[in-house]
């Protein structure tokens, strides 16, 4: 108390501590949107996308040819895609349907209804039968009776449908729901007016897959996989390499085939890259990730001025205190003793100051809540930042070590100087 008493009796801490509770308020603002966004945006998308690799298929065909030749232009891709499965350190690989998992991007949404309530599934991955898209990603089955290798086996246009994990908990709570039929409100083709319009339908359950992320912004891991028909024409081909395959190594040693050696009469691959930044572009150009940078710049201006502003109020507020020291070092007290007096001195004004700031925007936070940004729907994805309390206590403590990071450091440069510095220069220089 008597410390607390020395510190705040002081003019210059009193203004110091006013300045760090409004800090302190301004950088809650500032970094609660960049912490939960950088945590959802970081979740792991359920698959490795290191060990993938993106072929992309193009035409010397005009467009509208294609369609007029399509079954011979996919019997040449069909021949593409052998060929890059016989590529030395290609595992396997398929012709996707359409983009790739975690891109962000789908035809359509579907909405799971069960006893009166309503799951809107944001996306819907379509594979063909017999193809190997869960194997290529490494989506691991979690239904027994039906491994990976097997889970697009004699599936039926539109009618067979995969769940994830966190779809199945919330529909039913329980992975094992293989055999049941899930009511979907869908866009869907309609065999008797030979056109797509929306209808209920009873899509039997294939199988569970472990979670997969829609795009880098989904929190929610809804996802549904449904049968469709033959892949288009032009399509990319997704290679998986074997273990231990270095990517980008890859892509060097075979970008010779490429050039040369993967084409067809009127097929060939315009160029390769790896799946995870074929998934950054997607962001990048579908403008899923503004808001993250638009953080991210607040976040950082917030930052910048935090450093300026702190750093130049404590660099004046330490060095005035030279005389202190210097008295202090004249009735014996060692450069450490001093040193680590003034370092106390900052820790208990940042704490202390850093408590108050927060109480203060605990009261702003109650009436106008916290950042989520990411809108979920699924009750069976639960996160810390969904939590008031848990959330607001994590974002404390990451700003209250920013802060305090920021102060220690502005003091501690001028307090070493001052503490190194002779007695008699210190006494003469007040």
């Amino acid at each position: 108390m008597k410390q607390l008493k020395e510190i705040f009796g002081r003019k210059t801490s009193f203004w110091l501590s006013l300045e760090l509770v409004l800090v302190t308020f301004a950088c809650w603002w500032a970094f609660d949107p960049v912490i939960v966004t950088s945590y959802v945006t970081n979740l792991p998308l359920g698959y490795d996308p290191d060990r993938l690799v993106r072929f992309e298929v193009a035409s010397t065909l005009p467009r509208q040819q294609l369609f007029t030749t399509r079954l011979p232009i996919g019997l040449e891709e069909e021949s593409l895609l052998h060929k890059v499965q016989e590529m030395d350190g290609v595992e396997m690989a398929y012709r996707a349907f359409n983009n790739p998992i975690g891109s962000g991007i789908t035809s359509m949404a579907y909405h799971l209804i069960r006893d009166n309530d309503t799951l809107r599934v944001v996306a819907n991955y379509g594979f063909v039968r017999d193809d190997k898209m869960f194997e290529v990603f490494g989506i691991q089955s979690l239904t027994p009776e039906v491994p990976t290798a097997e889970l697009t086996r004699d599936a039926v246009f539109e009618q067979t449908v995969i769940l994830t994990r966190s779809t199945a908990m919330a529909l039913y709570g329980t992975t094992d729901v293989a055999g049941r039929t899930v009511k979907a409100h869908c866009y869907s083709y309609n065999p008797d007016k030979f056109d797509y319009e929306w209808m209920i339908k009873d899509l039997p359950i294939r199988a569970v897959v472990e979670d997969v992320r829609y795009g880098f912004y989904d929190r929610d891991y809804t996802i549904l996989f449904v049968c469709q028909g033959a892949p288009g024409i032009n399509v990319p081909i997704i290679a998986r390499l074997r273990e231990g395959v270095d990517a980008q190594r890859f892509m060097e040693e075979h970008q010779h085939e490429v050039q040369h050696d993967l084409m067809t009469e009127h097929c060939y691959v315009s160029q390769m890259q790896t799946v995870r930044e074929g998934l950054k572009a997607y962001t990048d150009r579908y403008g899923t990730s503004r808001m993250t940078h638009r953080n991210l710049l607040i976040a950082a201006f917030f930052a910048i001025n935090l450093a300026f502003g702190v750093f130049g109020t404590l660099l004046m507020y330490t060095r005035q205190r030279r005389e202190e020291a210097g008295v202090r070092r004249a009735f014996g007290a060692t450069k450490w003793s001093v040193f680590w007096g003034f370092i106390r001195e900052a820790w208990l004004l940042t704490t202390i100051s850093v408590v108050l700031g927060c109480i203060v925007y605990f009261q702003f936070a109650a009436a106008h809540g916290l950042f989520k940004g990411f809108e979920g729907s699924n009750p069976a994805v639960h996160y810390w930042f969904d939590d008031f309390g848990t959330h607001f206590l994590v974002v404390s403590v990451i700003v209250y070590l920013i802060i305090l990071c920021a102060v220690l450091i502005a003091t501690a440069i001028p307090a070493w100087r001052i503490c190194r510095s002779e007695i008699t220069v210190a006494l003469k220089d007040e």
